[in-house]
């Protein structure tokens, strides 16, 4: 396949899980929002530091508050990663390449897009709330379900999950990080929090990547810090399990052209056998800031060693 196509569908994909992705990270931020008694404090840059988007928000000259961050990440059009660009690129890089997806998946993303002008319209930036949230994670929810009831499992639907896996894995090392990113302690004592504060923060992470029912039927006891990073980084089951996504992600590699994609597929292994064979004791010795920096780091080399096998011209 061209590299030009495999590009376009892998970047495809990898934009509307950030769009999901983005949409999860402000809505668990607005929820630890309204426990936080000084809601406009230096908690409201969290988003802003996960999603290295420093440099793009000062350039706005807006006050670090909670509505401002939301409305820069949700709807600002020179920020690339803001919601609303990533569906513009989304259906960009789908128009590029209507030839290789089904025309269900075209309607789907250019509804999408549509849908998306007419919130423009009526949504106040400064007073997007949930029901945006969950409306983008729909969208991509849409998606994935057309694709995987359309699409021939050739090689356009092999980039479509590769981007989705590799980009999702990304983002859920960032959502983990919401909870952690400006005081992680390295060991968790529960006499220095908070326990009512704590349970509902870990609850709002946990609905983040949609996996408090998940928790629950496999800990059946209350929710503490140290099991949300383990059912987050090791367990095989989670669909947004930093290990569920390594593990699929693998998978797709396998299924495109071994030549080319040695290096991918040897640095996917590795990740990969870190987190099938870890334990959530190792990562807190270690540091879990530390070890959610080196994961970002690893799935930054996957991504370059990804378009340096498949989509540059050679």
């Amino acid at each position: 396949m061209l590299s030009r196509v495999a590009s376009h569908l892998y970047w495809m994909s990898r934009y509307l899980e950030r769009a999901e992705n983005m949409a999860r990270i402000l809505d668990v931020t607005q929820s630890l929002a309204m426990l936080d008694r000084a809601a406009d404090s230096g908690g409201a840059m969290t988003p802003i530091v996960i999603t290295e988007a420093q440099g793009a928000f000062a350039e706005t000259n807006l006050p670090a508050t909670y509505v401002n961050v939301i409305a820069f990440l949700a709807w600002d059009k020179k920020h690339p990663s803001s919601i609303r660009n990533c569906f513009e690129s989304m259906r960009k890089n789908a128009r590029a390449v209507r030839g290789s997806i089904t025309s269900e998946m075209w309607e789907n993303v250019n509804d999408t897009w549509l849908q998306l002008q007419d919130k423009v319209r009526i949504i106040d930036p400064m007073m997007t709330g949930n029901e945006f949230f969950e409306w983008v994670k729909e969208r991509s929810h849409l998606f994935r379900g057309v694709t995987f009831a359309t699409a021939r499992r050739d090689q356009p639907y092999h980039f479509t999950r590769l981007g989705t896996f590799i980009e999702r894995a990304d983002n859920t090392a960032r959502i983990l990080n919401v909870k952690y990113a400006q005081e992680a302690p390295d060991t968790f004592d529960e006499k220095e929090e908070d326990n009512e504060t704590d349970y509902y923060r870990l609850s709002a992470v946990l609905r983040s990547v949609s996996a408090l029912e998940a928790y629950r039927d496999t800990y059946r006891d209350v929710i503490d810090a140290r099991r949300v990073a383990e059912i987050m980084i090791f367990d095989e089951k989670l669909p947004r399990s930093l290990r569920y996504c390594l593990d699929e992600a693998s998978l797709v590699l396998d299924e495109l052209p071994a030549q080319s994609g040695r290096m991918p597929r040897r640095i996917a292994a590795e990740i990969n056998a870190r987190l099938r064979y870890g334990t959530i004791d190792e990562v807190l010795a270690y540091g879990l800031k530390r070890y959610l920096a080196d994961f970002l780091l690893d799935m930054e080399r996957l991504g370059n060693a990804v378009n340096a096998a498949y989509m540059e011209l050679h």
